[in-house]
């Protein structure tokens, strides 16, 4: 017959006294030096002077208040190197998965794989819930053929500024007209316009995310028009097309 063993006690918590810890910086004069950050959180006392006017006092001190500048600055210096940090890590994040991306499109073995690459292997390469290569052509009504979607000529410059490689956009619902049954999921976009050659028809790649701000129009977009210019190139590169 086994016996559980028994669970180990929580250990109470030490309560230390103010003789202790007076007993402790004698001990460890340079504990502060060592430990700065706790000059921020640490209340100075407030100082009296011998030569004060009782009814009001004509010396004035400063401390008080320059210790509460210096922390309030302390604090605000640990908030914007942490959102510093926050941006590093999520621009990082957001080259490796580019750099992924490119990587599977340029070791594409056909024109097939590559577009198979493009509306399967991307999304989850870059993180995004919806995507789709769309092409200008004569079809009265969006079709799909191999994970291509064909719209009418005129579409896509209705849906994004001629002038603009990369069209970011938040807070909004996907179209139909663009991610098809996959359109729900979308509330942020990323749209790529692709230039293949200047007598093709129009084409654009669209990243969809259920994340209202995965995409806004504050975001650099060096990182997608370096894909769109990638995907150009293995296009021609497929299609025999001068480049």
């Amino acid at each position: 017959m086994s016996t559980k063993a028994p669970k180990p006690e929580a250990t109470a918590p030490i309560d230390l006294t103010d003789a202790q810890v007076i007993e402790f910086l004698h001990a460890n004069s340079d504990f502060l030096e060592r430990h700065p950050e706790l000059l921020s959180v640490i209340v100075s006392p407030e100082r009296e002077f011998e030569d004060a006017d009782a009814s009001g006092g004509e010396v004035i001190d400063l401390q008080g208040a320059m210790l509460n500048r210096m922390r309030s600055e302390l604090a605000e210096r640990d908030e914007q190197s942490g959102e510093l940090i926050d941006a590093s890590r999520a621009n990082l994040q957001s080259q490796n998965r580019i750099h992924a991306a490119v990587i599977a499109l340029l070791s594409s073995r056909s024109l097939d794989h590559m577009l198979e690459i493009l509306t399967i292997d991307l999304a989850g390469l870059l993180n995004v819930d919806a995507v789709a290569l769309c092409l200008e052509g004569r079809t009265v009504a969006p079709s799909s053929s191999q994970g291509v979607r064909v719209v009418p000529t005129g579409t896509i410059d209705k849906i994004v500024e001629v002038s603009r490689t990369v069209t970011l956009r938040e807070n909004i619902e996907g179209d139909r007209r663009i991610y098809g049954e996959a359109s729900g999921l979308v509330r942020s976009e990323a749209m790529l316009r692709l230039s293949v050659r200047d007598d093709a028809p129009c084409a654009l790649l669209a990243l969809g995310s259920r994340d209202p701000a995965r995409f806004h129009a504050g975001q650099g977009s060096e990182l997608l028009t370096f894909l769109a210019r990638i995907m150009e190139h293995c296009i021609r590169t497929w299609l025999d097309l001068p480049r």
